[in-house]
């Protein structure tokens, strides 16, 4: 790593090192990420290290890289309950199957169709 970055040169840097043109960032990072701030009707589930949480008696899979992070459930006009981590919308709990369903995920045409 000290030879790449310290010793050779390289053409798209007009033959410097990456050590002459790394500068560190100059905006402050918290030691801790904030803690989402959820609303107080919010049903708030904390991820398992399998990335499933605890839902209504049994589990719904989030995603294994929320393991250890707060998610909240917000029930929608419709019954339905909205899935989300901080403000991003990660899907609806579909109560019957016991699944996400990831809103996002628009079906695709295949080729040629």
């Amino acid at each position: 790593r000290r030879s790449y970055n310290e010793e050779r040169p390289h053409e798209a840097l007009a033959m410097d090192t990456p050590a002459q043109h790394y500068r560190p960032s100059q905006r402050a990072m918290p030691r801790t990420p904030p803690e989402p701030d959820y609303p107080q009707e919010a049903a708030v589930r904390w991820v398992r290290h399998n990335g499933e949480i605890r839902w209504n008696g049994g589990f719904v899979y989030v995603s294994q890289s929320l393991a250890g992070e707060a998610v909240a459930a917000t029930e929608a006009e419709d019954g339905q309950w909205a899935l989300t981590f901080h403000d991003y919308p990660l899907g609806i709990i579909d109560t019957r199957r016991m699944k996400l369903v990831r809103r996002s995920a628009a079906p695709t045409k295949p080729l040629g169709a």
